[in-house]
This record gives structure tokens, C-alpha cells and sequence, in this order.
């Protein structure tokens, strides 16, 4: 167990404040204004209607302000596809940064950018993906590690990317790991929230999960 605090997070207990305190306004705003449609992305349950992501007061300034024109809603929406969310869940899974998986497509399609430009986005990237990690119960376990996805004596033009250098690797909250970190919430209420939010996560029952269906396996008939 990684001896976690709450502010290693970004979302979950944000939102464990804001629905003990019944104070959801600012981000049910937010929401209606990046989704008009009413279809909201990241909804916990019934009991949690909104979306989980929002709660991140960093991540919701880069969604609804344009920052430098990088188009941050289009980042954001490119690493939320459910393939990209298996791939950085993949790579958590063995042990790698979850951004090394996404490289080539923000190489590719950010090909312009200046040097200023890209640092930003980098750590926009980062971020963001920080936010989705959590939101499917991974939290950072190692920060600034160095990628490298070139073998010893090999070829540097055939390395896969480039584009990342460093980057955060994730690990799957525990059971264990939520009991720490409810012990660091003072007020009963959040508490019980928080709880009650990261049990969802974790046993992979929020609506969002379910229609993610990330551990789910298809074949060529099925799809």
C-alpha cells in the first residue's frame, strides 16, 4: 500500500465535498455548457449525476477557457475514447506510463506546435490524463519517470515515440488504499461520499464504467 494523500487527487474528493455540502451548482454550470445536450460523460450513478471530471477545478479552466488555442476539448476528448482509456490502463497495468501509449497520436496530429506550444500541451496531456486515471481508480504512483521506447542498441529512428520524455506511472487504488485516505476526512459526510465514490470505482459499477466496458473481451463476430 503507497502511503496516499488527498492531495494526490484531483477529483474524487472534490466531489465527495461538493455532494456532501449539496453545493453542485457551479459545476452543474459547467456542464450544461460543455454538454447542452443533457448527455453528460463520467456520471457516477443516479445518486451522483454529474460528471466526475468537472469536479477538478484545473481541468474544468482548461475545458472552458481557451488556453493558448490548444484546443484543450479536443485533447480532452481524444483521450477519453475508450480505446486510448484501454491503452493508459494497459500500460498501468504493465507497469508503464500510461501517456508513452498515446504519444504518436498527439505527434501526429499536433505536428505544427511550437516549442512553447508543446511544453504547454505536454503538461496539459498530463494532467488530463491524470484526471481519466482516476476517474477508472488508477492514482500516480511514480511521477516523472523516464520514457524510453528505444532497446539498448537499436535504431533511434525506429524508437515508436517521441513525443513524451517523462511521464507518471499509475496504480489501481485498493481497498486498503481508500481506507487511508477516508481516515484523512475530517468531516463524517464527505467521508461517507468519498467511500461510497471510490467503492463504485472500484468495483467497476459506475455508469460510466459500465458503458466504457474496458475489461470487457469481443472478437470478430461480436463486433
Amino acid at each position: 500500500m503507497k502511503d496516499l494523500k488527498l492531495t494526490n487527487l484531483s477529483a474524487l474528493v472534490r466531489a465527495a465535498e461538493a455532494y456532501a455540502s449539496d453545493d453542485v451548482s457551479d459545476v452543474s454550470k459547467v456542464a450544461q455548457k460543455l454538454y447542452p445536450k443533457g448527455k453528460y460523460p463520467f456520471v457516477l450513478s443516479d445518486e451522483f449525476p454529474l460528471p466526475l471530471h468537472l469536479f477538478s477545478p484545473r481541468l474544468t479552466s482548461m475545458l472552458t477557457k481557451s488556453e493558448g488555442k490548444l484546443d484543450a476539448l479536443g485533447m480532452w476528448n481524444l483521450i477519453t475514447t475508450r480505446e486510448n482509456v484501454i491503452r493508459m490502463v494497459t500500460a498501468a497495468e504493465i507497469e508503464r506510463t500510461s501517456a508513452e501509449s498515446l504519444g504518436k497520436q498527439f505527434e501526429k496530429i499536433y505536428k505544427r506546435d511550437t516549442v512553447e506550444q508543446l511544453m504547454r500541451r505536454k503538461q496539459m496531456i498530463g494532467y488530463m490524463i491524470k484526471v481519466v486515471m482516476e476517474c477508472f481508480g488508477y492514482f500516480v504512483y511514480s511521477s516523472r519517470m523516464q520514457v524510453s521506447t528505444l532497446r539498448s542498441g537499436a535504431d533511434a529512428s525506429k524508437r515508436k515515440s517521441n513525443y513524451f520524455t517523462t511521464a507518471s506511472r499509475y496504480a489501481p487504488f485498493s481497498e486498503a488504499d481508500v481506507k487511508n485516505l477516508a481516515a484523512q476526512i475530517t468531516d463524517d459526510k464527505t467521508r461517507s461520499i468519498f467511500k461510497s465514490i471510490a467503492d463504485l470505482i472500484i468495483k467497476e459499477k459506475t455508469e460510466y464504467q459500465k458503458a466504457y466496458r474496458i475489461t470487457d473481451l469481443t472478437n470478430w463476430n461480436s463486433l
